[in-house]
């Protein structure tokens, strides 16, 4: 999307992740990347891992990877992130993952605990903004 009065604003999906029917999973404007909620589901839709924060865990940071990615980004380049909990015990489960994930790079972080997510099998969801150079 662009027109006159501001930057281009490029809507962005791998092709071969589930897409929820109203949105995009990234939006990239200059070298920002602005990457949507991601949950623990397969290309069909079916939630991975069903009530188990831990293995949705690693469903979620394997479908950011895949998202910056097709956006020209990587893990190192989330500048930004914000994890969503529908339980704040599971935090205890999620938290070492994602700190593994991330390695040595620590974006700030904000932990939020909330009543639900789109179905009562997720657990967690998590968003980023990541930036991104554009080569020359």
């Amino acid at each position: 999307m662009s027109d006159d009065t501001g930057p281009t604003i490029e809507l962005l999906s791998p092709p071969d992740m589930f897409k929820g029917p109203t949105y995009e999973h990234a939006a990239r404007v200059g070298d920002f990347i602005f990457v949507a909620g991601q949950v623990a589901k397969d290309i069909d839709g079916k939630v991975i891992g069903p009530n188990d924060a831990a293995a949705q865990a690693h469903a979620v940071l394997a479908h950011l990877e895949k998202v910056l990615a097709h956006c020209g980004a990587t893990r190192n380049d989330i500048v930004k992130v914000t994890t969503y909990l529908v339980d704040g015990a599971d935090s205890a489960k999620v938290t070492p993952i994602r700190l593994a994930w991330f390695g040595s790079h620590r974006p700030p972080h904000t932990g939020v605990v909330i009543k639900a997510l789109g179905s009562p099998e997720v657990r967690l969801e998590i968003e980023c903004i990541a930036v991104a150079r554009r080569k020359a």
